[in-house]
């Protein structure tokens, strides 16, 4: 009598244990939308609104083709959202190509050259040598170029970046680099945890009709930076 009370309870208690698993197979469950599930304009969008609060990054600018109306062949250096910067680049002036080194302060570029200390560049003539501090501008830098990309398609959402392909309208393309005188193509590398940038390609036709491109890294984003005027 007592072995049948026994077994009784674990049959009890196995049938209670099975409608239980039961029942939590059966419950349904929303997944959150995780972030390689965002569509392209999101991707821009939250990229957009992340590159408009930098205030400050490493940078790198290569120009690959016959782009005789970008003067800045290929520049690195760091700035901040204030507009200074500093750095190096090699900028074609008078047919010339001229390795300088840069320092833009409180509205003042210093340039120095192969030979010789920093000379002060005027106002005037600064925009044709080259404004790195453009890259930040949420009104003409990346934020910009990012939030107004036309057809966009993401292309790959792989690892821990998105990338994003779409079309640059040319106002847009020549606040980011001066000289562009067309609608681009653009290619953008986006960092899935924190929606920055990290590189832009920007594909057009040279002079010689060939095709050319214009490609922007940044990296140490939002990392100390201290930039005074040379001495």
């Amino acid at each position: 009598m007592i072995m049948r009370r026994v077994c009784t309870g674990l049959l009890a208690a196995a049938v209670t244990g099975m409608l239980a698993l039961s029942g939590c197979s059966s419950t349904t469950t929303t997944a959150t939308p995780t972030a390689a599930a965002l569509t392209a304009p999101e991707v821009l969008a939250k990229s957009a609104a992340a590159m408009a609060t930098v205030t400050s990054a490493a940078f790198t600018i290569a120009v690959d083709g016959q782009l005789p109306a970008v003067t800045v062949q290929a520049a690195e250096g760091e700035l901040t959202a204030a507009g200074d910067a500093q750095g190096s680049a090699k900028i074609t002036q008078f047919g010339q190509l001229l390795e300088v080194e840069f320092v833009l302060v409180g509205g003042d570029l210093y340039i120095k050259g192969p030979t010789g200390g920093f000379t002060t560049v005027p106002a005037a003539l600064a925009g044709s040598v080259y404004d790195p501090s453009a890259i930040l501008d949420p009104q003409k830098g990346v934020a910009k170029v990012l939030s107004s990309v036309q057809n966009p398609t993401l292309t790959s959402s792989d690892g821990d970046s998105w990338v994003v392909s779409g079309t640059v309208p040319t106002a847009v393309a020549a606040g980011l680099v001066p000289g562009i005188a067309t609608d681009v193509d653009g290619v953008f590398t986006i960092a899935m945890a924190t929606g920055y940038l990290t590189a832009a390609d920007l594909s057009l036709t040279g002079e010689d009709g060939k095709p050319a491109t214009v490609t922007v890294g940044l990296s140490n984003i939002n990392e100390p930076v201290s930039i005074s005027p040379p001495g």
